[in-house]
This record gives structure tokens, sequence and C-alpha cells, in this order.
């Protein structure tokens, strides 16, 4: 009898089938069960090794026992001559089959009946849904526009507190501010069911609130009312139209909702003037990339003037910390020197204090989570970063990212980082930035297409910005649409690939002349206002390693270095851009981390060899 007859005699594949059968069964339950209690990696990594392992031992212990009517013997003591491993096999056949019916009723559970709850649970959501437009102020005082703002966010803001309800968020609802467009327009390109819109007038400290609830797909009123109060009654009105536009859309509310609700709000006028126009300040500043510290400075005065007011604040403080990380950037990219000695060093002091600060008093949830990776991406301990990650991207309402997705996307999590890009555009369909990032995730994760199919679906929603022409840049050049016009025609003012790239140098690296491209590089690198950022991703390109080597050294030198290296490797989209043994700092953080270096190509220059 042959080795292969005796296994089959033996039953060691029909043991092997089961055996694999029932540990995939395991992982499913498994990861689902952990996932809902939010244990560690390292607990459902330990159940995978452990049924890894099991696996060869369960195959030699088929080999060396049988199982007979009398229990489980060594094979040795069985007689050949009776039809026991028959029986055995045949129970063994049984059992597989079990097996398979359970495994294939699981799929069918898992990818349509579930499937078809969660859509038609989507469908009821989308019913409960609604957007609030930036109320209209209608007296022409100084901060009026910022009061009747303030006021529809704090509306905004209330309402997202119930989980019945799908609301969108701030920046696609300000989208249309003053924008002549009608309520079943912006009703299907924010995907929701109803509007809110109002007016106020101030006239000293005598406020006129009028609010209405639509129904956008008749243009019916389900409600709308009319408030005469003063100042100090301003934040009694704003609850009372939270909470008659929950009861209009039939979201119950409990003693719990209600106090989630009151808990949100600012609570003070002044401050919500001052951090509406702290948000105007910074969304200006972020039209210009290279020294956006200017102008995030007269965003942070708005800011701290907030929180003065209301300490708890927590998106203030998370989009006041945005300079500090832009001087880190800054300093450490060689846009400019420190202005004395010890600048980025403090300022990334500073930066992590507020970080802390903002992560502290945030609610737990996935908001929290996304904060908390975002904070360590700051810090000198990347250890713990791997179960950070793992609970910062489960799915949960309408999260904000700043850098978390850029920082990771290209350590293996493109496809979870598209998906929560995606989940973030379900209720914040307008913001450019989410789609950018959409974008760039999925150009990642090897689906350039895809990619460039984002941008087009964020411009028919009517969003222009010069970073979308940036991501269908990368995108085309990731498909080899080297010759596309878009790729040989110029790029708008603001874009990052002319921030980091003389004109047409990566598609002559890709696709064109090589020397033509070596000749450019050496012009960008004479400039007498030439910075490391761009200098570095150019000689990654390039395929000059020693250059790429010399001034990662340089930029590692830095305090917060690292964020700087995040937004080269992601922005390059060709592996390494240098060698991690010249950068001590970055490596001493991969390797806390357990990232895996060089991250893949997805665009591949032939001049980078490396």
């Amino acid at each position: 009898m042959s080795f292969f007859d005796e296994l089959k005699r033996r039953n060691v594949f029909r043991v092997g089938v089961a055996y694999v059968i029932v540990a995939w069964l395991l992982i499913q339950v498994t990861d689902v069960v952990l996932n809902n209690i939010e244990a560690p990696t390292w607990v459902f990594q330990s159940i995978l090794l452990l049924l890894i392992i099991g696996f060869p031992l369960a195959l030699t212990l088929a080999w060396a026992f049988e199982l007979t009517p009398e229990g489980i013997k060594k094979e040795k003591d069985v007689d050949r001559s009776e039809p026991i491993t028959h029986l055995t096999g045949r129970k063994l056949d049984f059992a597989i089959i079990g097996l398979m019916a359970v495994a294939i009723l699981y799929l069918i559970l898992d990818n349509y009946v579930l499937e078809k709850t969660s859509l038609e649970t989507a469908e009821a959501v989308a019913d409960k849904s609604v957007a609030v437009l930036p109320f209209v102020p209608l007296s022409s005082g100084e901060d009026d526009g910022y009061f009747a703002a303030g006021l529809t966010e704090e509306i905004l803001n209330a309402l997202a507190q119930l989980p019945e309800l799908q609301v969108t968020a701030r920046t696609s609802s300000f989208f249309f501010k003053g924008q002549n467009i009608p309520v079943p327009e912006i009703a299907a390109r924010l995907n929701v069911a109803h509007i809110v819109e109002g007016s106020v007038r101030r006239d000293g400290e005598q406020v006129r609130i009028t609010a209405q609830l639509i129904h956008a797909s008749d243009g019916f009123h389900l409600w709308s009312q009319s408030y005469d109060r003063t100042l100090d009654d301003v934040f009694a009105v704003q609850e009372d139209i939270a909470e008659n536009i929950a009861a209009a859309l039939d979201v119950v509310l409990d003693d719990n909702a209600r106090r989630l609700m009151l808990g949100v709000g600012i609570g003070n006028v002044e401050a919500f003037i001052a951090y509406q126009k702290g948000m105007q300040a910074s969304d200006m500043a972020h039209e210009s990339v290279p020294m956006i510290s200017e102008a995030l400075t007269l965003a942070n005065a708005f800011f701290d003037r907030a929180l003065e007011a209301a300490p708890g604040l927590t998106k203030a403080r998370v989009i006041k910390a945005d300079l500090a990380s832009h001087v880190i950037i800054e300093i450490a990219a060689g846009f400019r020197d420190e202005e004395y000695p010890g600048e980025a060093q403090e300022t990334l002091a500073a930066l992590q204090e507020e970080y802390e600060l903002a992560w502290r008093l945030s609610p737990p949830g996935n908001q929290r989570d996304i904060l908390n990776v975002e904070r360590t991406q700051f810090s000198e301990d990347w250890s713990r970063l791997p179960d950070q990650i793992q609970r910062a991207m489960q799915p949960d309402g309408c999260p904000q990212m700043n850098r978390t997705g850029e920082f990771i996307v290209p350590f293996g999590w493109a496809e979870q980082v598209a998906k929560k890009f995606r989940e973030m555009l379900a209720c914040n369909p307008m913001d450019f930035f989410a789609n950018y990032n959409l974008a760039l995730s999925l150009i990642w994760a090897g689906e350039p297409e895809a990619a460039l199919q984002a941008v087009e679906d964020a411009e028919n929603k009517g969003i222009s910005h010069p970073w979308l022409e940036d991501a269908r840049y990368w995108g085309l050049l990731a498909a080899g649409r080297v010759n596309d016009p878009m790729v040989r025609g110029p790029l708008p003012k603001g874009s990052i690939v002319m921030l980091l790239y003389p004109p047409q140098f990566l598609p002559e690296a890709l696709a064109g002349d090589p020397a033509l491209a070596r000749q450019m590089a050496e012009e960008h690198w004479s400039r007498p206002d030439v910075d490391d950022w761009s200098s570095l991703t150019v000689a990654a390109v390039l395929g000059d390693r020693d250059r790429a080597n010399e001034i990662a050294a340089r930029i590692d030198a830095h305090p917060g270095s690292a964020v700087v290296f995040s937004i080269v490797v992601l922005s390059c989209f060709c592996g390494a851009p240098f060698d991690l043994e010249a950068t001590p700092n970055y490596n001493a953080r991969i390797e806390e981390a357990g990232f895996t270096w060089p991250p893949p190509k997805h665009i591949d220059y032939p001049t980078k060899t490396w």
C-alpha cells in the first residue's frame, strides 16, 4: 500500500478537511465576538496562531490513532481485517457534510440575510434623515452671520446625538450657504429626506428666530415656529427647536437622549460666534499649503476665545492643534527655519498637550478612538498603535479623521481607511477632504480606476478643489494612463503635485525621457527656495537613493518628523522613498508599531530601481 493510500485509509484527509471547516467557523465567530467586546488585537492573533499550530497536530493524531466502538486506540492496536476505519470514515463524512452545511448557512446568513437587514435598516434610517441648512441672518450686525451659523451648528450637533436620526455633518450643510438652490435638489445631493431651514434677526439683546422642517420630496412643512427671545434665552430656543424636529420625525426622546442633546451645546453666545470665526479662518487657511501656519494663527486666536468660555469644546481643540502640526511640518520639511532655538520641540510639546486634553475630554466612542491614533502619531511610542488602529477602523456613526488616513494607509490599512471615508461621506458627502482621501486610499488599495470614479463622483456633486485634481492625476498615473490629457495638461493653483514636483516631471520619469526627468530634478534641487519635502520625493522618484537618504536623514533629525515621512510615503506611491537605516528615529517608530517596510509600489517608476 502506498503512503497516499495509507493516509486515505487512516482518514487523515477527512480529519484535515473537518479541522479546516471547524477552524474557519471558529475564526468567524471569534472575530465577531472579540470586535464587539473590543478585545486587543493580540487576542485574535493568539487564537489564530493556536488554530494554525493545531492543524499538523490534528493530522498527526489522525495518523497515530483510530476511533473504534471501544474508544480511541493506537493505530497499531487496531485489527486491519475489521472494517473499523471504513466505519470511522463514514462517520467523518457525515460530520464533514454537517459542518459544511453549517458553514454554508453562515455564509448565506452573513452575505444575504444580514446584508438585507442592513439595507432595510439603512432605508428606515434614510427616512429619518435631515440636513440643517445655515440659518439666514436678516439683520446686518457685524457678528450676526456668525451668530446665525453658530445657532445652526448647535441645533445640528444636538440632533446628531440621536442614533435613530441620520444628520448631515456641518461641512456638507454649510456647503450650500448663500446659494439659491431648490430644497429638493439640496436634499438629493445630501441624500436626506428632510431639510431644516430658518432665519435669525438680532436687535440688541432681542432675537427673533424662525425655523421650519420641510419634507423635501413634496415641500410639505412638517413643523415650523417663530421665537421672540432675548440672547439669554437663545439656548433654550435651540433646544426646543431640536426637540420639536426630533418629535416631528417620530424620534422618541427619553431622558438620556435629552441629556446627550443638551451636553453638546457650547452654551455661550460669544463662544460660538468665536468658534464660527475660527472655522471660517481655518477653512480659508487650507487654501495655501506651504506656509499655512501664518493663516492658522488667526483661526487659533478665535478658537482660544471660544475655549475660554467652553473648555470642553473638543472640536475646537482638535482643529486648534492643526496649527502646531503645520509648524512642525514646515520646519521638518524645510519650508522655513526655526524662529528661535527649540521652536519645533516646544511646538511638539504643546501639540501633544492639546491632543491629550482633547482625547481625555472626548466621550467614549469611535471618534475618541480615531483621536487616539492621531495623538499617538505625534508621540515617541508607537507600540500600541496596532490595537489603536484596529479600534479606530471599526464602523460607527459619523466620524471625522484629520491625519489618521494619510498616516496608516501605506502600512496595510488602505481598504479599511477607504471604508471609513465612505462612512464619513454617508453623512458628510460634500466634504472635499474626505472625497480626496477616499481617492488616495483607493489608489493605495490597488484600485486606481475606483479612485478616478471617486473623483468624478465628487465633481458630479458640485465639489471643486485643486486636491481633487491631484487625486485624479495620481490615479491616472497608477492606472498607467500617462498620456491622458489631464496628466499632460496644467494643474490648478494650490495643487500638491505642483508643490512637490516640477511640471511634467512625473510622466517623464514614468514613461517619457529619464534624461529629461533628471535635468528637471537638477534644476529643482538648485532652486534657492527648495525644500526638503519636495527634494526627497523628486529624489525618490528619480531613483537617486543616496540623495534621498541624505535628505531623509536631515528631516529625521527634527522633532515630529514622522508626520512629514507619513505624507512623503503617501504622496509618492513609489514604495520606500528612502532607506530606514538613514532615519533612526523614524525606524524606531516603525519597529515599535510592527509596520511592514517597504510599503508597496502603486506607481512603478522605471527610474526607481529599489
